[in-house]
């Protein structure tokens, strides 16, 4: 379609440039027709989505600090184990020269699985700065992403979301949205929006996640692409073909997503509409259409 798309549009400065240098001035020629592509109008269902980054979590993960500075004396949980709330993970000797402790264990506060530690035996830490280790529910994954100022209005509670990571491509990770900041960070201007994943096996926390938010849905609407419409005045039109003619429709909009539109009216089912070309027409303007080959066609 693209390499199609391409010749054509070729064509046209092929076409325009011609015209030009025949001496003649560059302008709309009512008698001269202008080749354009077009395309017969159907009916179907579209969906809008915001398309976002996130990252994969446990759900309600906690990062575990050590309460004493010190050095790492033993790891006794690794990732994958389990440990229940107040369980010793990691010990902390804060022993210093002419003084003996014990060591200090780093407990976690929370029952769940390790995911990760972030520390190695002999390593300095201290109170607050660095977490020792990250605790959560793996069996329960969560995706959080970060939405731009601008679009805080369109998320809402149970809002159908989309995951897609590199690890299984082609494979798409269903959940909702469940929750989600009452406060929008004013360094990075987002809200963090958090969104259960139905069935996460195979996933892990910390994986790098694509994440689409379903916005809205449209059913029995006209599907084009964005080349054919235009906004003039803040009102939307384009060009349908009447016997070879351009002729101008005035339609009603109800959204955009990637490089299609939902028309809910202003056309009909099988009109010819003008995908590719209507920067050289105007109203009444002879038109040789080129038909887009429909899908399923050879």
């Amino acid at each position: 379609m693209k390499s199609k798309t391409v010749i054509f549009l070729l064509g046209l400065v092929v076409l325009i440039t011609g015209y030009s240098g025949c001496g003649k001035k560059v302008g709309f020629d009512r008698e001269r027709a202008v080749t354009v592509m077009v395309q017969r109008v159907k009916k179907g269902s579209m969906d809008q989505y915001l398309d976002l980054t996130g990252q994969i979590v446990g759900k309600d993960e906690v990062k575990v600090y050590s309460d004493v500075p010190g050095k790492v004396a033993r790891i006794v949980k690794y990732e994958g184990n389990y440990v229940y709330k107040d369980s010793p993970i990691v010990y902390i000797d804060r022993s210093q020269i002419g003084a003996d402790y014990a060591l200090a264990p780093v407990r976690s506060p929370i029952s769940g699985y390790v995911t990760a530690i972030y520390v190695s035996p002999g390593q300095t830490v201290s109170p607050g700065t660095m977490p020792i280790a990250s605790v959560g529910n793996i069996n329960a994954l969560e995706v959080i992403v970060n939405v731009p100022e601008s679009r805080v209005g369109e998320i809402q509670y149970n809002q159908r979301v989309l995951v897609k990571v590199p690890a299984f491509p082609g494979k798409v990770f269903y959940g909702k949205v469940y929750r989600k900041d009452l406060t929008v960070d004013p360094l990075s201007h987002t809200l963090v929006v958090r969104a259960s994943i139905d069935d996460s096996k195979g996933l892990l926390p910390g994986m790098y996640a694509d994440v689409s938010i379903l916005l809205r849905s449209a059913q029995d609407v006209f599907i084009l692409p964005n080349s054919a419409v235009f906004e003039t005045d803040g009102k939307y039109d384009l060009y349908v073909n009447v016997s070879n003619t351009a002729r101008l429709r005035k339609v009603e909009v109800l959204f955009t997503y990637k490089d299609m539109v939902a028309v809910k009216s202003g056309i009909t089912t099988n009109d010819e509409v003008v995908t590719f070309g209507r920067e050289f027409l105007k109203e009444g303007i002879r038109i040789n259409p080129v038909y887009e080959k429909e899908e399923g066609g050879k």
